[in-house]
């Protein structure tokens, strides 16, 4: 599968209430708050689309696929391997 249309943005969660993080999901693949990726502590998400960056995205730090796999990578997003 191609990720070269997809786009990826990191929100910090306590920025948005309920209502606001169900519009930015309705403008991602996501199929709501619940599906989210979010980092350990539970403060940060992802939100994914493919095409043009929606407006409610504009002014954010956008991520390529294998930027957001790097980032991913972090041991805020995933547990070390003992």
């Amino acid at each position: 599968m191609s990720h070269d249309n997809r786009k990826w943005v990191i929100i910090t969660l306590a920025s948005y209430n309920d209502e606001q993080l169900e519009n930015l999901c309705a403008n991602a693949i996501q199929s709501g708050v619940s599906t989210l990726r979010k980092t350990l502590d539970g403060t940060k998400a992802i939100l994914k689309w493919d095409g043009d960056t929606p407006d409610c995205f504009d002014g954010m730090t956008t991520y390529n696929h294998s930027q957001i796999l790097t980032e991913l990578a972090k041991n805020t997003w995933t547990e070390p391997i003992e």
